[in-house]
C-alpha cells in the first residue's frame, strides 16, 4: 500500500512540474516559429500566424531586467520583435520592423500575467551584453532565441543572498560559433533573495534581436 501511494504521488509531483513548464514551452516554440518563419528572406504566414496565435493564447508576463553591461545593445528598429501584436502586423503585410521600438516597449508595458516572462533585446555583432533577475528560489528555465540568422550563446550565474556565485549554467556545444537558440532547464537557485545574471553573447556578424525567456 505503501509503494502505490508513493508511486501516486511521484506522479502527481510530476504532472504538476510538467503542467508548470506548458506555458515555458509553448512561449519557446512561438519564438522559434517566428525565427523560422523568416528563413530565406521570406516570411512563411502560416508560421507567423501560428507563432503570434500561440503567443496570444498562452500565458505569460513581460520580462523586466536589470541592466549590468548594456554598452553592446543595438537598435531594435528593423529588427524582429517577439511579440503577439509585431507578428500580426508581419502577418498582415503591414510596413512594421521600422516602428519595432513601438512593439518593444508596448511589449514592456503590456499587462499579461503568468510565471513565464518574455522580452526582446538586440545585441550588436559579435558583442554581449549582460542582464540581472532577481529570484527568490527553486528552480527556473531560461532560453534565448535569436531573429532570423541569428547566432548566440546563453549563460546564466546566479548569486545567492550571501554573495556566493554559481559556475554559469551553459551549453558547451558549438560554443564557438553559437546556435539559433539556447535553452537552459532546472537552474537551481536558493531559498531568499538570489540574483540571475543572464549573459548574450551574439556570434553573427551582424546585430540580431534576442527573444530572453524565463521561468
Amino acid at each position: 500500500m505503501k509503494r502505490v501511494l508513493y508511486l501516486l504521488f511521484i506522479c502527481v509531483l510530476h504532472t504538476n512540474l510538467s503542467a508548470q513548464s506548458v506555458n515555458f514551452e509553448n512561449v519557446y516554440k512561438a519564438c522559434m516559429l517566428a525565427q523560422s518563419s523568416m528563413s530565406y528572406g521570406l516570411g512563411s504566414q502560416v508560421e507567423i500566424r501560428e507563432a503570434a496565435n500561440l503567443l496570444t493564447k498562452t500565458s505569460w508576463s513581460p520580462l523586466i531586467l536589470q541592466n549590468v553591461d548594456i554598452k553592446h545593445e543595438a537598435s531594435i528598429k528593423n529588427h524582429l520583435v517577439f511579440s503577439p501584436e509585431f507578428l500580426k502586423a508581419v502577418a498582415d503585410n503591414r510596413s512594421v520592423y521600422k516602428h519595432a521600438k513601438m512593439y518593444q516597449e508596448e511589449q514592456i508595458a503590456a499587462q499579461r500575467g503568468g510565471d513565464v516572462l518574455l522580452c526582446t533585446k538586440c545585441v550588436k555583432a559579435q558583442k554581449s551584453v549582460v542582464y540581472a533577475f532577481r529570484h527568490t528560489g527553486g528552480n527556473s528555465n531560461i532560453a534565448a532565441i535569436a531573429e532570423v540568422n541569428g547566432l548566440i550563446n546563453l549563460s546564466v550565474i546566479v548569486k545567492d543572498q550571501n554573495g556566493q556565485e554559481s559556475k554559469p549554467y551553459k551549453i558547451t556545444s558549438d560554443e564557438f560559433k553559437g546556435a539559433s537558440s539556447r535553452k537552459l532547464q532546472s537552474i537551481k537557485v536558493p531559498e531568499g533573495n538570489s540574483i540571475l545574471y543572464i549573459t548574450i553573447e551574439n556570434k553573427s556578424k551582424k546585430d540580431k534581436s534576442v527573444a530572453i525567456i524565463v521561468e
